[in-house]
């Protein structure tokens, strides 16, 4: 981590017959913007990249030869020129630790290629040949793209998408660039193109969001004087500061996530691992596919601690049924314990809860039980009324009220919680049933995770009137990142395009509105990944720095980043 005030910027070096080189020109920008260069050799030792990684506030790729085809699944043409093997591989898993932590990255020439691919995108072998065989425009009318001019001399113009980051950092729609390659990206997988040649190539490539930046651009900036191409260096410093800070501010500071489903990926991590439960309950790193949460990726999101919930469905309300609720609770705490032990590095970063006061069955002193299991929240409910309360959504075929907020046994249950310093969480309860608690209990409660019904009108979110009374009471509203929730009715009223209508940037819309609703000490953040939390821009655990870094952006102090971290929540728990 940096702890100068000037982020470090990590560049990729080329091979040659000396071993790592680089043009000054790279460098010299980089010192220009207010950066602080650090050359990067390659490796195939994974520790040392990741030791590299570790480094660095933002990371430059620089240009050179040519990509290897077989990285596209391709056969190599005879236009195709020199490659490096050992670079290919090397600035591809450098790319893929860089694209996970969101270090801000900046892809010149080659490196925007190799931006492209790791994105999930394609490259031409050479722009000649794939015209000619995908049948776009004859050669004849292609731009010329490896120029003879001086590398400091603009040859041809590229048009700049309008609304593009690159738009605004560059200040026009339309710059003179210098050109150098036959290679091209012809497909941006996941980024966005943002600018053309006239004939009709990728010129610049980028992320559609603010953080987790990537930016691409075909030409060499490092080698023009001009007022744009000082801006890109510029640009891209700054964000490099942006998450030098953030890292650094995590550095002093224990995040917290309220609520998270990761115990309902341990059966699928068992069988995975063969059936052995203390390797499949290593959640040192797991496949991304398997899961949303693990220790390394919660140390790369500079996540200190979540909430792991034991999620009960709502079952038949019988005797039977609540013996098996109580088991699986149980057994869900004993595999939570089993995982800090064979976990390094987790032991006391997760916490418990129960999602589903069905786990109760009509016996309240499982309350003290589970207390002293180690459970510190109970949701009282989920979806589908249970003995306790209304839910904010029935099951198919039950009434939309069933008891008008809570029950009479409901009254004793809230009772007991607060007898037992239980917090009570009331995501999933109907407004009634919310309203109810608030009148009844005598300690403040938490929504662990839920979003605002007047930003997006789904039943799952609470009213603002709600929400303030929630505040009122001294409790603490915890915003979060599960799609259907955080979307926005009307997107375009904060300028969000449809296509990233849910993402980060409605995730942050409604933590905003929480804020000058109730107030910085009565909010905080409860993702529900693994309980099908997440959205573009906050993908997993290992994404959540890039919250910190867009509340920095819009000039939220260090201590009220710390109170929406956990503080608040905190906070709440002392109280009970």
């Amino acid at each position: 981590m940096n702890n100068m005030s000037r982020p470090i910027i990590g560049i990729t070096t080329n091979l040659g017959a000396k071993g790592a080189e680089l043009a000054q020109g790279y460098w010299q920008s980089v010192r220009r913007a207010g950066g602080t260069p650090l050359l990067l050799p390659p490796t195939d030792d994974r520790e040392e990249l990741l030791s590299q990684v570790e480094q660095l506030d933002g990371l430059l790729l620089s240009g050179g030869g040519d990509i290897n085809p077989l990285l596209c699944g391709e056969e190599p043409i005879p236009e195709l020129g020199g490659i490096c093997p050992e670079r290919d591989g090397y600035e591809l898993a450098l790319l893929d630790e860089a694209l996970r932590r969101g270090i801000p990255i900046l892809g010149i020439c080659r490196g925007m290629q190799m931006l492209a691919l790791a994105a999930g995108g394609r490259i031409a072998q050479d722009m000649a040949a794939w015209l000619r065989k995908n049948g776009g425009s004859r050669p004849a009318e292609m731009l010329k793209h490896s120029q003879d001019a001086p590398r400091c001399c603009a040859t041809h113009h590229v048009e700049i998408v309008p609304g593009s980051q690159l738009s605004a950092m560059v200040a026009g729609g339309r710059i003179a660039v210098n050109s150098f390659h036959h290679q091209a990206v012809t497909d941006s997988g996941s980024l966005k193109v943002v600018a053309r040649a006239a004939d009709g190539f990728i010129e610049a490539i980028e992320t559609p969001f603010p953080v987790g930046y990537a930016l691409g651009v075909q030409w060499h900036p490092e080698c023009m004087d001009d007022a744009a191409s000082r801006s890109i260096f510029e640009g891209f410093v700054a964000k490099a500061a942006l998450y030098c800070r953030a890292v650094e501010l995590h550095g002093s500071i224990t995040s917290l996530d309220s609520h998270c489903d990761t115990p309902m990926c341990f059966d699928a991590a068992i069988r995975q691992a063969g059936g052995d439960e203390c390797r499949g309950l290593d959640f040192s790193r797991k496949d991304p596919a398997l899961c949303k949460v693990d220790a390394g990726r919660m140390d790369i999101g500079r996540l200190d601690e979540t909430y792991m919930v034991s999620y009960i469905p709502q079952g038949p309300r019988s005797p039977e049924g609540y013996a098996a609720a109580r088991r699986q609770v149980e057994d869900t705490f004993r595999r939570l314990d089993l995982m800090e032990e064979v976990t390094p590095g987790l032991r006391g970063r997760v916490h418990r809860g129960i999602e589903n006061g069905y786990a109760l069955g009509f016996d309240t002193s499982l309350i003290a039980h589970y207390k002293a299991l180690g459970c510190e929240y109970i949701t009282l409910c989920h979806n589908g009324h249970n003995d306790i309360c209304d839910s904010a959504r029935p099951k198919q075929g039950e009434p939309q009220e069933e008891h008008g907020g809570l029950s009479d046994y409901g009254h004793r249950v809230v009772e007991e919680m607060n007898r037992c310093h239980m917090l009570i969480d009331v995501s999933h309860a109907s407004e009634k049933t919310v309203m109810d608690v608030l009148a009844h209990s005598r300690l403040p409660i938490a929504a662990t995770h839920t979003c605002c019904r007047s930003l997006c009108n789904h039943p799952r979110n609470l009213s603002d009137s709600t929400l303030q009374a929630i505040a009122e009471a001294g409790g603490v509203v915890q915003c979060t990142m599960y799609g259907g929730f955080c979307a926005l009715d009307h997107p375009e009223d904060y300028g969000i395009a449809n296509d990233q209508n849910p993402s980060i940037l409605t995730f942050m819309v409604h933590l905003r509105h929480l804020i000058r609703l109730c107030g910085i000490d009565h909010v905080g953040i409860g993702s529900d990944f693994d309980g099908d939390g997440g959205v573009p821009g906050l993908d997993d655990v290992a994404s959540m720095l890039k919250i910190t870094q867009m509340l920095l952006a819009e000039g939220f102090s260090d201590d009220d980043i710390c109170r929406l971290w956990g503080d608040n929540f905190r906070r709440v728990l002392h109280a009970v």
